[in-house]
């Protein structure tokens, strides 16, 4: 190997010099360059350099420079991986190998804490705990939608080093301050509540909108002039302009929170119904077409055409559906879905909470049970006599300002220990109201120059206005949009154990992405909340609360790419029963596991395979899985011959894994190294691009096929053969998630009775073979050490908020033998990080 260039040498020397690192010349000489002139030179030199790496000028001792540092991670990497040296080039020695990769990992960690890589970030608060924590401090429910969306690294939003402020932020930091003060503190006596029920079939007679009068304004109601009205109740079965139901035009006299009510009942033709009334109309058209041919019926084709109705699983109807829309000043500001579990002819009230400002509002009532739009049922679908799930509406209503107490707990948590009435108050009292605040706001004690700096703030505006609350309302303002508030700021210095206030607040936020609440509160002002012992009992306490939603939401969901739902969904026209209502209930699915999995102490391998799934009615029709009732999500034992249970046999994942029109192996196999293996695939090979299309055949190639014809490019095998295995054992479930047995090669991907069968059998590069997805599960359950170890950087990472590196290792080792001792569970490992060093350190 050349020695390392004069000017590499200076500028290691110097970084050494300032960051107090010596490289270890000794082991460098001993241990790697033996290693790699024996197992790698003859590939990774001057004259090769293949996989663009080359050993020979490239890969000094130099570890604090990052682009060298991150060459001597890959191969420590692909050492670690037993995927160097090559198959057919002679093999290290176990013991041989080993000692070389602790040297490196050894070096890596040793120059990672010395530039302080490892030490957490002061950060920012992201959306959903801003959200959280406004909602904890003053019982609002604040939506943060109009904030930037957060940048991700190591896959979450929490992480200090990515959460950057901008001038738009504090602009809308200030705004946002401004509406919740406004929000929070109110004026004068409790607004009169308004009440109004509206009877849709008042406006179903000839128009498709009538005016009524309510609160002395002239509302526009729909009805729906093509609807029928039977009982008393509307019938609504189709979302055309003329069919939906709703009011508008308009504005409330007071601005808050508003129930918005429907009573409905679902009226579900069964599979009976469907063929008695498809039968004949099936059997008329078929005699037209045969007339205008002048020729005989051909009865097979009309048997298959009633076969169809008779047989796919999407006439095995669910219950009818709704979809609630609001609009203010023309802009959609909510919506909401469900199910009407109420059988016709019983009726139920459904209700919903949004806030409304008094601007221009409008509410409407859609039917939202989708039917597959398919080459059997399109010319009819859209028809009256098509039968589908009807939704019964016997009326709608709009009621608030809702106020569960006056003054509202908004203000009653901010004037809490005042006596006096708000127009008594004063300078004392706005001190006791201020020093409360800001503790609760900035979650920690605070010194009198920071009271005392407020309170001039508070004495400039009463002097100017002599009104209290006008005075309240900047410096309550001045506290949110300050950086205590809006960062999770830590003083402990860096190093140190943190103050009990502080790890309360990193407590609190890692599994309720909130504030800490009273109890935390106590316990860090005691000083008893370090105690490991305590710690555990309040990780259990938090977890055993609602707001640990918070933890399945906003780790679960990107851990596992959840937020990708959506984002490419499957074409409607090759995946027709891929719906909105299917869509919410694959994303529930995951979070439903997740949580079963921690809430009920489930070891943690169920999340590789399981005799059980999570899944609501719809997902129960989509999988196949009989006798599920019910919008919630339910724990379902798998029957035979069901192929699910475990993450990568949810449609959640095989559809963010796919790309919209077909499935992608490479994609999935990517998903599962990275997200249950912990394992780095490597970037792309540049400019190799996709597949010429000149290949003969190609458009008829299988996706197998097509990533063999891939593989045959050297500079592509060696990621791909890692990857492609993984992902085409998954090649029974297309790119919505549904299992099939054929690959479609027909109209609209329909499958033909000649198209290939599945080969979703697999050989990993070192030869072990599997067959399918239980063959892939087997595979990862005994990959147990890797998924335990993805699983703890995962869950450290978003704890700590901050990016895991080389020196962090030792720890994961560590959580990963207390899991092993203790039932390999979510618990035990968020037990074992609260109570750990880097946890409870800065």
């Amino acid at each position: 190997m050349k020695p390392l260039p004069l000017l590499a040498t200076l500028m290691v020397t110097s970084a050494l010099a300032k960051d107090a690192y010596q490289a270890d010349a000794e082991g460098f000489q001993k241990i790697a360059l033996p290693f790699l002139e024996k197992h790698c030179i003859t590939c990774h030199n001057d004259e090769k350099s293949k996989g663009e790496l080359n050993i020979e000028s490239d890969l000094p001792n130099s570890f604090l420079d990052h682009s060298t540092g991150e060459r001597w991670g890959e191969i420590l990497n692909v050492i670690n991986g037993h995927e160097m040296p090559p198959k057919k080039e002679p093999q290290p020695d176990p013991q041989e190998a080993g000692r070389f990769a602790d040297w490196v990992a050894q070096e890596l960690a040793r120059a990672e804490l010395s530039t302080k890589n490892n030490q957490i970030v002061l950060r920012r608060l992201n959306r959903a705990e801003y959200a959280n924590t406004i909602r904890d401090l003053l019982n609002i429910e604040f939506n943060p939608e109009s904030f930037p969306e957060d940048p991700p690294a190591s896959g979450f939003d929490n992480i200090g080093s990515a959460l950057t402020l901008s001038p738009l932020h504090l602009e809308l930091y200030y705004n946002a301050a401004r509406e919740i003060i406004d929000q929070a503190i109110v004026t004068g006596d409790q607004p009169p509540a308004i009440k109004w029920r509206f009877d849709p079939e008042e406006s179903t007679q000839g128009a498709d909108r009538t005016r009524v009068e309510r609160g002395g304004q002239r509302i526009l109601l729909n009805g729906g002039s093509k609807n029928e009205i039977e009982d008393g109740f509307v019938v609504a079965r189709s979302t055309s302009w003329d069919r939906i139901i709703g009011f508008r035009g308009f504005k409330l006299p007071f601005a808050g929170q508003y129930i918005i009510r429907i009573r409905a009942s679902s009226r579900v033709p069964s599979r009976n119904d469907v063929l008695e009334m498809m039968t004949p109309i099936l059997s008329e058209r078929e005699h037209q077409e045969a007339q205008k041919r002048n020729r005989e019926v051909n009865t097979k084709h009309l048997e298959e055409q009633i076969n169809h109705f008779r047989v796919d699983r999407m006439y095995d109807y669910g219950p009818a559906r709704i979809r609630i829309e609001g609009k203010l000043s023309g802009q959609p500001f909510f919506s909401e879905e469900f199910d009407i579990d109420s059988t016709w002819p019983k009726a139920k009230d459904f209700e919903f909470r949004a806030f409304f400002t008094t601007e221009d509002g409008g509410i409407q009532f859609k039917p939202a049970y989708e039917i597959p739009r398919v080459l059997e049922n399109f010319w009819i679908q859209g028809n009256d006599d098509f039968p589908r799930p009807e939704a019964m509406v016997d009326w709608i209503e709009i009621e608030g300002p809702i106020y569960e107490t006056w003054p509202p707990k908004s203000q009653t948590q901010l004037f809490s220990g005042i006596e006096k009435e708000v127009d008594q108050c004063g300078a004392q009292e706005a001190r006791l109201i201020i020093k409360n605040f800001i503790k609760k706001a900035w979650r920690r004690p605070i010194t009198q120059v920071e009271l005392d700096r407020k309170m001039e703030l508070f004495e400039q505006q009463y002097h100017s206005t002599s009104n209290f609350l006008t005075s309240l309302k900047p410096v309550l303002i001045s506290i949110l949009i300050s950086p205590n508030f809006l960062f999770l700021t830590e003083q402990t210095p860096q190093g140190e154990l943190l103050t009990d206030d502080e790890l309360a607040t990193r407590l609190s936020y890692f599994l309720w992405s909130s504030m800490p609440d009273r109890e935390l509160e106590k316990l860090a002002a005691s000083q008893k909340l370090r105690e490991p012992s305590v710690l555990k009992e309040q990780v259990d306490r938090l977890l055993a609360s609602e707001k640990s939603q918070a933890l399945t939401q906003n780790f679960a969901s990107q851990w596992l790419e959840l937020r990708k739902i959506g984002t490419n969904p499957p074409a409607s026209d090759l995946f027709p029963r891929y719906d909105r209502h299917l869509e919410t209930s694959l994303k529930g699915e995951s979070l439903a596991f997740f949580r079963e999995i921690l809430h009920q102490d489930l070891d943690v391998m169920n999340f590789v395979k399981s005799n059980f799934v999570t899944i609501n009615e719809r997902l129960g029709r989509y999988y196949n899985i009989p006798n599920i009732r019910g919008d919630h999500f339910q724990k379902v034992m798998v029957p035979e011959g069901v192929s699910r249970g475990g993450i990568v046999t949810q449609a959640s994942i095989l559809s963010i894994t796919s790309n919209g029109t077909r499935t992608s192996p490479v994609v999935r196999g990517t998903w599962i190294l990275k997200n249950l293996l912990g394992t780095d695939p490597g970037l792309p090979v540049a400019n190799v691009g996709e597949i010429a299309p000149k290949v003969p055949g190609i458009d008829k190639a299988t996706v197998r096929q097509r990533l063999a014809i891939h593989r045959e490019l050297a500079q592509c095998a060696r990621c791909h053969d890692k990857i492609d295995p993984l992902g085409l054992s998954l090649e029974n479930f297309n790119a919505a998630g549904e299992w099939r047995e054929r690959e479609g090669f027909g109209y609209k991907g329909r499958i033909g009775q000649n198209d290939p069968l599945i080969n979703a059998s697999a050989t990993m590069p070192d030869g072990t073979e599997f067959v399918g997805v239980s063959g892939l599960q087997n595979q990862l359950l005994e990959k147990e050490d890797l998924f335990l170890r993805c699983l703890s950087k995962k869950l450290f990472t978003y704890a700590l908020g901050r990016e895991l590196g080389y020196a962090d290792d030792p720890i994961i080792d560590q959580a990963i033998a207390s899991m092993r001792k203790n039932g390999k569970t979510l618990r035990s490992l968020i037990h074992f990080i609260v109570t750990s060093k880097p946890f409870r350190s800065k």
